[in-house]
């Protein structure tokens, strides 16, 4: 199993430890998808381990998807409350790649300690906000993140840039 892999499964052991502590607190659940409504970019790593579980699907469901995303996607609400358009691969507020989605959404919701700051949906944590061992710190996410990228920039890849838009990676996998 890759490094990549690996970082994406702990961050989301880590992110489901903080849901099922506290479950009361936090509105993500299945059909919210208020922290999808933006456009992103992922290290390409990330990118190479989507097109690889695309690849893994059947004929089927690789045409389902791509069916999927011919349909033109409409504006909706992010956290904030302000209208703004979904993210490339979210439609009727679930993600289409939800099994290969990337670190970054593995981890929305969480608290996040960023910069001396702690930082969470502002749908989260109205209460009160959780003690600092249930904090996932970014930077050093981040961190991990970066040196699976040199890694996987040091080996073969068919990606050439260090980062790539979603939007970018819907049209690669749409020609798969």
């Amino acid at each position: 199993m890759s490094h990549g892999k690996t970082l994406q499964e702990n961050a989301e052991q880590f992110f489901d430890k903080i849901f099922d502590k506290h479950k009361e607190q936090m509105s993500c659940a299945k059909g919210c998808a208020k922290c999808c409504h933006t456009d992103i970019s992922i290290f390409t790593w990330e990118a190479e381990l989507i097109v690889d579980w695309f690849m893994a699907l059947g004929e089927s469901d690789k045409n389902r998807l791509k069916s999927l995303w011919l349909y033109d996607q409409q504006k909706g609400e992010d956290q904030y409350g302000k209208e703004a358009m979904p993210c490339t691969f979210l439609y009727d507020n679930a993600c289409s790649i939800y099994e290969a989605r990337p670190i970054i959404c593995r981890t929305q919701g969480a608290p996040l300690f960023v910069n001396d700051a702690v930082d969470a949906c502002p749908l989260n944590f109205t209460e009160h906000f959780p003690q600092k061992t249930d904090w996932l710190e970014l930077s050093r996410l981040n961190t991990l993140s970066s040196l699976v990228q040199m890694n996987f920039e040091a080996g073969y890849s068919f990606l050439n840039e260090e980062r790539i838009e979603l939007k970018d990676l819907r049209k690669i996998l749409s020609i798969l």
